[in-house]
């Protein structure tokens, strides 16, 4: 890593870009696919902040339909369908319901109207049609919802993805196009020449080492961590209005449909989500005002998501000793003052400062190839000395996901030649890392050592250790264990034999000592017994 920064600091680039989530990725992305020089620069681990910790859902939002946000539902409705087509294996439709009850929450006319006006703009670019089921049909889909009152049941269908790893997806797009990413080198301070912004000053963690790269256009994309991008330049003020939202990891709860429920209380919606085996359940929303570097689910905050959950689920076991896992992020909204976290604006911006920096604000997960365009264009305008080329007519895939679909590509190669591997262990390696799973078991095929499972499920396999340090910069344990594989928030995740074997193969590969090994398997063991 040194030499490529060594190299950066002789060269100046077009863009160097703060942040290693979703919508700096997307930034890196679009800039590289335009013909543009990008260093990216993550003070941790790529998604490692807000982008991996989200409901895992690529959606238009229908409850943004009560607050009037069409524009913003039409966007996010059309960027599904556009992300389902470029990365299948990690953004694939799902089912879901929406109960109704009678004398609770919203009547069946209203919910019915908000699907079919869901439907109608969407479009053509619908992934799935809506429909109305009475309550006999939702329980013969469902049958653990609770019958009592049980009017009838909204379906539609949304997305859900793999967040950390379609992050990763677009990362690893922008540098097969000769982007410079650089995870655990945090930006330091900004590089300014008379009062404009013309670089960042960073370090990298594991040397120490600083380096001064220079930039025709500094973008931060920091996101809940802007303000304090800001701040480095000397004229910053409030842009966000960080809200955290809290998800918990149960049993499974439901057999295919994804749930929305509405809090009798509150009326604030949340997700029962199916997640691999189990269940996914959140979020919450409320405001933040803590260290965004060490963000926790706390107790009560879980004991809430139980509790509302136990309305529609009265047969579960749903108490806290339930809990697989639990995770809590923040989402970085724009400021807007006197407004509840729920009603806050979930549509971006981007902003020039004073000193040439732009800024990111705001923005969801599913919007992010549009946030990216209309940041790129607003470089461009502002400087029309650097040299680009116009946008790809063909819009190219996302890393590993050049297939016609998922369903296609994963029959054509399970039904391919013999592999030691079983059929649901090679249908897990497509949908993590679709038409790159090759690359994993060519690996494996090298050092047939590397087949050897991580769990009992029979996946995750050894070799995707190896392919994560070598291809995808994982550097640290947690890097792997919680956002290039999700071993971290599951079943397995304290599990001794599971953790001693991540743990000695990344420090083979990585070259740590015994005192640096310990170093990382304790840091790991604190983080999950923080979630």
């Amino acid at each position: 890593m040194s030499l490529r920064l060594d190299k950066l600091q002789k060269i100046p680039v077009d863009l160097a870009i703060i942040g290693g989530g979703i919508q700096g990725a997307g930034v890196a992305r679009e800039a590289v696919l335009r013909g543009l020089s990008v260093a990216l620069f993550e003070k941790g681990d790529f998604a490692s902040g807000t982008s991996s910790r989200t409901s895992g859902l690529i959606h238009g939002g229908i409850r943004y339909l009560e607050q009037g946000a069409f524009h913003l539902v039409y966007q996010a409705v059309h960027e599904r369908y556009a992300l389902a087509h470029l990365a299948p294996h990690l953004v694939r439709p799902i089912p879901f319901l929406f109960p109704i009850y009678q004398g609770k929450g919203r009547g069946k006319w209203k919910i019915r109207i908000g699907i079919l006006l869901y439907d109608f703009l969407a479009g053509a670019k619908t992934i799935g049609q809506c429909r109305m089921l009475n309550p006999d049909e939702v329980l013969s889909e469902e049958p653990e919802l609770c019958s009592k009152g049980l009017v009838a049941a909204a379906q539609f269908y949304d997305c859900q993805m793999n967040d950390a790893r379609l992050c990763l997806s677009v990362l690893l797009s922008a540098r097969e196009r000769g982007a410079s990413l650089f995870n655990y080198v945090p930006v330091t301070d900004l590089i300014q020449k008379n009062g404009k912004v013309c670089g960042v000053r960073v370090t990298e963690v594991l040397t120490g080492a600083k380096y001064d790269i220079f930039a025709n256009v500094v973008v931060n994309a920091a996101g809940p961590w802007a303000d304090e991008i800001c701040k480095m330049e000397g004229r910053a003020y409030r842009r966000l209005s960080p809200t955290k939202g809290v998800h918990i990891v149960v049993p499974k709860l439901t057999r295919h449909h994804a749930v929305v429920i509405a809090s009798e209380k509150s009326h604030r919606i949340f997700f029962v989500i199916p997640w691999k085996r189990d269940t996914l359940i959140g979020t919450t929303d409320t405001n933040y005002v803590g260290d965004l570097d060490h963000i926790l689910a706390e107790k009560d905050e879980i004991s809430w998501l139980l509790r509302e959950t136990k309305q529609l689920f009265p047969k579960g076991s749903l108490d806290k000793e339930s809990v697989i896992s639990s995770f809590a992020g923040v989402r970085p909204l724009a400021y807007t003052e006197n407004r509840s976290p729920s009603d806050l604006s979930r549509e971006g911006s981007i902003e020039w400062t004073a000193g040439g920096l732009l800024v990111l604000v705001g923005g969801k997960y599913t919007l992010f190839r549009d946030t990216a365009k209309k940041a790129v264009a607003a470089i461009l305008k502002a400087a029309p000395e650097l040299r680009s080329r116009e946008r790809p007519a063909y819009e190219p895939p996302l890393y590993g996901g050049d297939m016609v679909s998922l369903e296609a590509y994963r029959n054509e190669e399970v039904a391919k030649s013999p592999s030691p591997l079983g059929e649901e262990t090679l249908e897990y390696l497509i949908g993590a890392y679709g038409t790159k799973y090759q690359d994993v078991l060519d690996l494996a095929r090298r050092d047939k050592t590397l087949f050897a499972p991580l769990t009992p499920l029979q996946y995750p396999i050894l070799a995707e250790v190896v392919y994560a340090v070598r291809n995808e910069m994982a550097m640290r344990l947690s890097d792997f264990m919680r956002r290039r594989s999700a071993l971290a928030l599951g079943r397995f995740k304290r599990s001794p034999d599971l953790i001693d074997q991540v743990a000695g193969r990344m420090a083979k590969e990585l070259e740590w000592s015994k005192e640096q090994l310990d170093v990382e398997i304790q840091a790991y063991l604190e983080e999950i017994d923080g979630t």
